[in-house]
């Protein structure tokens, strides 16, 4: 047994204040040392780009941050009218710039896939589709991550990761344009689990401030500094997936509160039965969520390499 012995939702609590000030530190400093004229953050609407914009605000005032927003043109609106929110309640400068032209230019400008993506009207449609093709979204990503292939989820999965990526190309060409340090809103939860693009806009960065805290201790933090409520209220929302409104619940089929529970207690090197004894799960869902830790390790360290030494020998 471990040193965590009890799972419950007072295991993930924090000390907001103090985590504030130290990831606000964090991020002054690291500004200060990279010489940079300000900061750019990529502002998407949703929990984690917002706090991740009003620390950086905190950290180092209003006048050096820049939020840009990164839409497509006929994307979902709540992200636009949600990123509009929090840069008019933080009162900070803000670019918009709409990736379809490099979409279209990578072939992936999918209509359907930016109509559609994240609306909740779609979702139930969506899902009876999928069900009944047995082409249930949890189940193609387990599959993929296993080897086997999938090829309607993985023709999907490549369209939505181009975009990633064609969002990570403009916020560095305008961080460099305008020598701006680049600062991203990734997080714990969503890396353990692979729920991320490798070298997307949601993996790369100059710094990750959120990048070892856990989804459900955001949610304090947001509360903490006063984040809106209908951004702290908004599910994780991948704004881009036919049908799914939730990537725990749509990818994982468990809410991102019981996901934090397992990846805790997994850190914590407790056995699986433990763990599934203390969220009230089947022990063979908790060994499924270990699986997918392991299967996207490669995906938390790209441009893996061999460890290689000199030998020597004496001279005689």
């Amino acid at each position: 047994m471990s040193g965590l012995n009890i799972l419950n939702e007072k295991s993930l609590e924090i000390d907001p204040q103090q985590w504030c000030s130290d990831i606000e530190t964090f991020i002054r400093t690291k500004f200060i040392e990279s010489k940079k004229d300000g900061i750019l953050v990529t502002v998407s609407g949703g929990l984690d780009s917002s706090v991740t914009a009003a620390l950086t605000t905190r950290a180092v005032g209003k006048d050096k941050v820049t939020a840009l927003m990164l839409p497509e043109r006929f994307g979902n609106p709540e992200a636009n009218l949600y990123g509009k929110l929090i840069i008019k309640q933080l009162d900070i400068k803000s670019k918009k710039i709409y990736i379809n032209p490099i979409l279209r230019s990578l072939k992936i400008a999918d209509l359907l896939l930016t109509f559609l993506g994240g609306r909740e009207f779609w979702r139930n449609r969506i899902e009876k589709v999928k069900q009944k093709k047995g082409d249930e979204v949890y189940k193609g990503y387990l599959k993929m991550l296993r080897g086997e292939r999938v090829e309607t989820f993985q023709k999907y999965t490549s369209k939505i990761s181009g975009r990633q990526r064609a969002r990570l190309l403009y916020a560095y060409k305008y961080a460099e344009d305008n020598n701006l340090l680049l600062v991203g809103a990734t997080h714990k939860t969503e890396r353990s689990v692979g729920l991320f693009v490798k070298c997307g806009i949601d993996d790369c960065a100059d710094i990750m401030p959120l990048k070892n805290i856990y989804r459900s201790q955001i949610f304090q933090i947001g509360q903490h500094i006063g984040i809106p409520t209908e951004i702290l209220d908004r599910t994780p929302n991948p704004d881009m997936v036919p049908g799914v409104t939730d990537k725990y619940v749509g990818y994982l089929e468990l809410p991102v509160q019981q996901v934090d529970l397992i990846l805790l207690g997994l850190e914590n090197k407790m056995t699986p039965k433990e763990i599934a004894e203390q969220v009230t799960l089947r022990e063979k869902k908790v060994l499924e969520i270990q699986e997918i830790v392991r299967l996207t390790e490669t995906q938390r360290n790209p441009s893996l390499a061999p460890i290689m030494t000199v030998k020597t020998t004496k001279n005689e």
